[in-house]
């Protein structure tokens, strides 16, 4: 079931224009008003554009679907999801233009934001669409997803760069994600989290927490991950796992790859033939040649304003 209020209709006239879409699309409602919004989720939300929106939204969603199958676990791939936005629109309003994405199944919850550049709002509502139509995909197992987790604070070139070399080496679009759990760092709050996915544009970001990378391959079957190399150094790292051996099972269970890239660290350039990778796991794992990436950058040097670490 899909529930779209504000934005992303163009995603429903999709799904429904597909032939047999009545296999896939058990039932649509867009909510426009703020009172539609209201009977929908039986109580007016704090914020209808926010995450805490989407993620009641996706929920009604998927017990609806529920309820409509008489209840049982949904063994056959349903979903709840949901759509809230806030586009280019007449009147002065606080805030950027997003949009926040929930999607609701038995195995999992993914909630994605959005932040648009400032275009018109038929181009906002078209991308908009777009990458619904893409998130829905993955999350029915439909399309490999492409993701690059990271702390973003502050998101630079390098991150945006690396993104678009993984894409064109693996042919799919790719996105980000933010986890408010962080192995070696403390615990981001939500806001924290949404003022680091505000200077990222028309790319979606995940929101999790997910601190290590199985969580995140739970989260996310079938999905190659873009590292850099001193990710890739803690990944395969015994003591930044609770299981080894296990972790590896699952990675390979769930489909998921690595995709890494070299980087200075300390004192040289470091790239994936650096690294002892796991005996049998090999096939995880590619490497992003240094003539299609190398940016000698990061967040903490921008933060402290050294030119490097």
């Amino acid at each position: 079931m899909l529930v779209i209020a504000g934005g992303g209709s163009g995603a429903l006239h999709a799904l429904l224009s597909t032939p047999g879409a009545s296999r896939f699309v058990s039932e649509a409602y867009v909510p426009y008003s703020p009172e539609a919004l209201e009977h929908f989720l039986g109580k007016p939300p704090e914020q209808a554009v926010s995450p805490a929106a989407a993620r009641r939204l996706a929920e009604k969603a998927f017990c609806q679907c529920l309820k409509d199958s008489g209840g049982k676990f949904p063994d056959s791939g349903k979903a709840g999801i949901s759509c809230t936005a806030a586009l280019q629109t007449a009147r002065e309003r606080r805030g950027d233009d997003r949009a926040f994405i929930g999607i609701k199944t038995g195995e999992a919850e993914q909630l994605y934001a959005i932040c648009f550049s400032k275009t018109s709002r038929a181009e906002q509502e078209m991308l908009l669409s777009d990458w619904l139509l893409v998130l829905i995909a993955r999350a029915v197992g439909a399309e490999r997803g492409l993701m690059l987790p990271g702390s973003f604070n502050p998101v630079h070139q390098g991150h945006l760069t690396l993104l678009k070399v993984a894409e064109k080496m693996t042919g799919l679009r790719g996105i980000f994600e933010l986890s408010r759990a962080n192995v070696d760092k403390p615990m981001l709050t939500e806001d924290d989290c949404l003022r680091r996915v505000a200077a990222i544009r028309d790319v979606p970001v995940a929101l999790t927490v997910a601190p290590n990378f199985v969580q995140k391959a739970q989260l996310f079957p079938q999905t190659t991950f873009v590292l850099g190399y001193d990710t890739a150094v803690r990944l395969v790292d015994p003591a930044y796992s609770i299981d080894w051996n296990r972790q590896w099972e699952i990675f390979q269970t769930l489909e998921t790859r690595f995709l890494v890239a070299g980087r200075r660290y300390r004192g040289g350039f470091q790239t994936l033939e650096n690294i002892n990778l796991p005996k049998g796991c090999e096939s995880l794992f590619e490497a992003i040649p240094e003539e299609k990436f190398r940016e000698d950058i990061s967040s903490t040097a921008i933060r402290t304003g050294e030119l490097d670490e």
